[in-house]
């Protein structure tokens, strides 16, 4: 899912959540409005008329005495019969009959927490006046219209709760899950833009983060990352390769061209003098431009594996039939240095899938490093046994041998045992490293097994 698709979602999250909650909180009002309809609102008329019931009886037969409650009594025409001091008037005044029925502001003001009520003097069936109440609210209602208020507004308090728990849910939601680990990535970016690829923030199993979209951009950020910081370690390795390359370019070279220029001084200058010396001389440059050749060659492939571009083309092959000509071709190259060499097949014939031309390489590179190292009646035997689902072959000399402490570098590049590195024993250091490059790519492996002064033995596996 790309950028814009992601933010998509989260906007159609965004919306849904404030829709819902504005839904919410609309049903519950119109569920609170419902009920105070339903509420009877008639209450103070009832609880009133039954509460004043028998006074209203004593005073249509004109019984005008003080009472628990302020009252004021008027005949039609708007006489005072009598009136208790809240009302401000007394007895004889003339008052408006709608004003004192009514009930304005400034009544509200100065009667707070008091029900006005009115009633009708009937006596034998005929209105003589009416009757005015000033009763306290409390005591009319009790707790019951509080209450039902309550239960009427009770819907609306928790629709607005659940609205609002809804959007902060969904702000801490988008806080936590999706601002939060953006934040984050911004500053593990502002870290690789200054060259530091190891500001490891959240992956995907973290707890604190879901397998959503943002828990997918937090993965492919990371594992971008990683491939930064692989490329940087290849970078800086190459760096250290050129520099070691040089370095022993500059070691490995320099005795063959000094001989070289050695020897053709010296055919210069006439210090051969003879045929014999000349064609010594000469035999000699060869072998020393053979060599320098040979290095080249190795340096090229070296750098061809270090930039993955050594070709490699494998197919499937029957191994005793390459083996068997391998071998025939090695045996006449290690005989003409005057070395014993002997090979042994310890299986049935397979298939395996291999480059027959890098493989052919690796035993000659083997074969080679054996004679370099060698003593006198040297020896080489290569033997090829099955090893479970791969061919094993191992490649055993008798020669000077490797310390315990320089195997486990004797595959590293231009790595050579300090007390073999002398102009004696040429070479780059690489041939090793060379084969190591081509087994792995093989799906194989190569191990050395050696002791000083008791031979080595260096075997691969392919399949």
């Amino acid at each position: 899912m790309n950028t814009e698709k992601k933010q998509k979602k989260i906007r159609q999250g965004n919306r849904i959540t404030t829709v819902l909650a504005a839904v919410v909180i609309l049903l519950s009002v119109f569920f609170s409005v419902m009920r105070f309809q339903k509420m009877d609102i008639r209450t103070y008329d009832n609880e009133v008329r039954v509460l004043t019931a028998e006074h209203n009886e004593a005073l249509a037969r004109g019984n005008y005495e003080p009472w628990k409650y302020p009252y004021l009594v008027c005949d039609l025409e708007g006489i005072v019969l009598y009136a208790d001091s809240a009302f401000m008037v007394k007895a004889g005044d003339m008052v408006n009959v709608q004003e004192q029925l009514g009930i304005d502001e400034s009544f509200g003001k100065s009667n707070d927490g008091m029900v006005k009520k009115s009633f009708v003097l009937k006596e034998a069936g005929i209105v003589n006046g009416f009757v005015v109440y000033l009763i306290p609210e409390e005591e009319i209602t009790g707790g019951n219209y509080n209450r039902e208020l309550l239960w009427c507004a009770m819907p609306a308090c928790i629709g607005v709760i659940a609205g609002v728990l809804l959007l902060v849910g969904r702000l801490f939601y988008c806080n936590r899950c999706v601002l939060a680990p953006i934040g984050e990535i911004t500053a593990s970016a502002q870290q690789i833009i200054r060259g530091n690829y190891e500001y490891e923030f959240r992956r995907i199993f973290s707890r604190s983060v879901n397998a959503d979209e943002v828990g997918e951009l937090i993965y492919s950020f990371e594992l971008m990352r990683d491939e930064l910081k692989a490329k940087q370690m290849k970078e800086e390795e190459l760096k250290k390769a050129q520099q070691e390359l040089i370095s022993c370019i500059s070691h490995d070279l320099k005795t063959p061209i000094s001989t070289i220029k050695a020897y053709a001084e010296g055919m210069r200058d006439g210090i051969a003098k003879d045929e014999a010396a000349r064609a010594s001389y000469i035999r000699i440059m060869i072998e020393k431009t053979d060599l320098l050749i040979g290095m080249i060659e190795e340096l090229l492939h070296f750098s061809n594996a270090q930039l993955n571009q050594l070709e490699i083309c494998r197919k499937e092959v029957y191994f005793i039939d390459f083996f068997e000509k391998a071998m025939k071709e090695i045996d006449g190259y290690v005989k003409q240095q005057g070395m014993e060499f002997s090979f042994t097949i310890d299986m049935e014939e397979r298939i395996v899938s291999i480059d027959e031309k890098r493989i052919l390489e690796v035993l000659y590179n083997l074969v080679e490093n054996s004679m370099k190292y060698r003593k006198e009646n040297g020896k080489i035997q290569i033997i090829a046994s099955r090893e479970v689902d791969a061919v094993l072959i191992r490649v055993r000399d008798n020669g000077i041998g490797i310390n315990s402490d320089d195997i486990p570098y004797v595959f590293d590049k231009f790595y050579r045992a300090e007390k073999s590195r002398t102009s004696s024993i040429p070479g780059s250091g690489l041939g090793l490293s060379i084969c190591k490059y081509i087994v792995e790519n093989h799906g194989g492996t190569i191990y050395c097994e050696s002791k000083k002064d008791k031979g080595c033995e260096i075997g691969f596996t392919i399949q």
